[in-house]
């Protein structure tokens, strides 16, 4: 069967509305597991084998839920926690259901949980300062913990990304004004509500202009907008957000609503409608483009960001920035192992690893500049016509 058709029947038996039964075979586990979206087909009727897979997914993920928990017991400094647990449940009903690899702490004082993440035994994973990044490099605890190829293994060590902004203007060239009033408008350790959907919207906007998007995070928040309609949330949500907000949180709406068909509020929908025609018509023609380029890698929301864009100098810095990046990837090989336990042949197995990464990453640009070259002038008579 077409990769690409197939991909998307598999996130038809996740839609809210109209969902196809589900008929998922042995084959199609390893993508669902690499989406994150295994979890999420536990309530579906399934054969037994695949059962079998899901539940056993579900049951490691809920062990590596306890030592997630557990590590963010210990972090005292002042911030907010992003995302994950604080999702749980607007954005997903059940924790265990949420896989998750990572804290992610908003901190106003990036030295002091620095400071206090050293004490706690983390260290910062070299060579990711070059990245474009919300976050300072991220912190692991070296246990010697390596990759076995399980998405959902219990053992992986929590990771701690330290956040200094909440998006990126320099490097996106879209504007979010007062944004910084999500940390002013904090709950505890949380944000406020309409600021979770915020930055849940946000974030997922951002990893799809960058193209790395995770289906599941696409979901969460089709879950959200199908379960919240009461109009005074949405009265208050747009108060506290200004138009450029809402705009990036309407390029969210869109992809959530395209893949997973949720029943929409009416305040998102109108944003939705807001969005320029050129983002409409993108959604129209590559909608499905980022699901796909998980098996087929392309380019496609390139062209996303450039209707978005109302600079000609932004532009130009976009394209150059994803045709011809100018920075390498950080590593992806030992990170979680002690400096006293590499040895010899593991340190030349890790450059080795870390190397070839580089190069096939190297060779995904080269192989895609061409065909994105032609989509891009395919794209300028779409919107000139």
């Amino acid at each position: 069967m077409n990769i690409n058709v197939h991909s998307r029947s598999l996130t038809a038996n996740l839609r809210f509305t109209d969902p196809t039964p589900p008929s998922i075979t042995l084959t199609d586990l390893p993508f669902l597991d690499r989406t994150q979206l295994t979890p999420l087909f536990s309530n579906l009727a399934l054969s037994p084998e695949i059962r079998e897979h899901v539940d056993a997914a579900i049951a490691r993920n809920t062990q590596r839920l306890t030592h997630l928990r557990e590590a963010y017991s210990q972090i005292k400094f002042d911030h907010v926690l992003l995302k994950g647990l604080t999702h749980v449940p607007d954005f997903c009903p059940d924790p265990t259901l949420r896989v998750q690899y990572d804290l992610d702490l908003y901190a106003p004082s990036s030295k002091e949980a620095l400071d206090s993440l050293l004490k706690l035994g983390y260290t910062p994973i070299e060579n990711q300062k070059a990245l474009a990044m919300d976050h300072l490099p991220t912190m692991v605890r070296k246990t010697g913990w390596q990759w076995r190829g399980d998405y959902f293994d219990p053992d992986l060590p929590p990771a701690v990304e330290i956040h200094f902004r909440f998006w990126d203007v320099e490097t996106e060239r879209l504007r979010a004004e007062s944004i910084d009033d999500f940390w002013r408008r904090r709950e505890g350790h949380e944000l406020c509500l309409p600021d979770k959907l915020g930055y849940a919207s946000l974030h997922l906007t951002r990893h799809l202009l960058r193209g790395n998007i995770r289906p599941a995070h696409v979901w969460e928040l089709a879950n959200f907008l199908h379960t919240h309609h009461h109009a005074q949330f949405w009265r208050t949500w747009r108060s506290l957000h200004s138009a450029s907000i809402r705009r990036l949180e309407a390029v969210a709406f869109a992809l959530a609503k395209h893949w997973f068909a949720p029943s929409m509020p009416d305040a998102a929908e109108a944003e939705i409608d807001a969005l320029p025609p050129s983002v409409r018509q993108w959604f129209e023609i590559y909608g499905w483009s980022p699901l796909e380029g998980i098996e087929k890698p392309n380019k496609d929301e390139l062209w996303l960001h450039m209707a978005l864009l109302d600079s000609t100098s932004d532009r130009a810095q976009v394209l150059r920035r994803r045709l011809i990046p100018a920075s390498m990837p950080g590593p992806v090989d030992a990170i979680h192992i002690p400096p006293d336990q590499l040895t010899l042949s593991r340190r030349i197995q890790r450059a080795t690893r870390n190397a070839s990464y580089a190069l096939v990453r190297a060779a995904h640009h080269i192989r895609l500049f061409v065909p994105t070259i032609w989509d891009g002038i395919r794209w300028w008579f779409h919107t000139r016509s």
